[in-house]
C-alpha cells in the first residue's frame, strides 16, 4: 500500500515554555507539507525542533533534529543520518514573537529537513 511518511513532533526544546505548543504545531505543519512523496514502506519521521534566543544578536535561532523509523515505527532506519542541521534565524523582540516569526524559522527548518529526507528516501527506492 502506497502511503506518505507519518510526521511526529513529540517534544520541542524552547527557551520559553509558552512557545512549546506553537513550535510543535508549526514544525508538524511545515513537515507534513514537505512530506509529499509516497512510499511502499511505512516511514515515521520524528522531529525535535529547537528554538533558542540569542541575547547578543537579539534573534531567535531554530534547528531541528530527526529520526526515521520504518515499518510500524519500531525499527530505527539507520541508513539516513543527519549530516548537518538547517538553521533559521529571525530578529525579534523576545516578548512579542509572532506566528510569522515561527513560520520563518521553525517552519522553514522543518520544511528543509523533511524535503531532504524525502529526496534521500526517493533515491533509495
Amino acid at each position: 500500500m502506497v502511503q506518505k511518511a507519518e510526521i511526529k513532533v513529540d517534544k520541542a526544546v524552547v527557551f520559553d515554555s509558552k512557545l512549546d505548543a506553537s513550535v510543535k504545531k508549526t514544525a508538524k505543519a511545515a513537515a507534513e507539507a514537505a512530506a509529499s512523496e509516497k512510499f511502499e514502506e511505512k516511514y515515521v519521521i520524528k522531529l525535535t525542533p529547537t528554538l533558542k534566543f540569542d541575547d547578543k544578536a537579539r534573534e531567535i535561532v531554530a534547528t531541528c533534529t530527526w529520526q526515521i523509523f520504518e515499518g510500524a515505527g519500531s525499527r530505527l532506519f539507520a541508513r539516513l543520518k543527519q549530516a548537518r542541521q538547517s538553521t533559521g534565524r529571525a530578529t525579534v523582540n523576545p516578548d512579542k514573537i509572532t506566528q510569522r516569526n515561527l513560520d520563518d524559522t521553525v517552519g522553514a527548518v522543518a520544511d528543509n529537513e523533511v524535503t531532504g529526507i524525502m529526496k534521500a528516501l526517493k533515491t533509495m527506492k
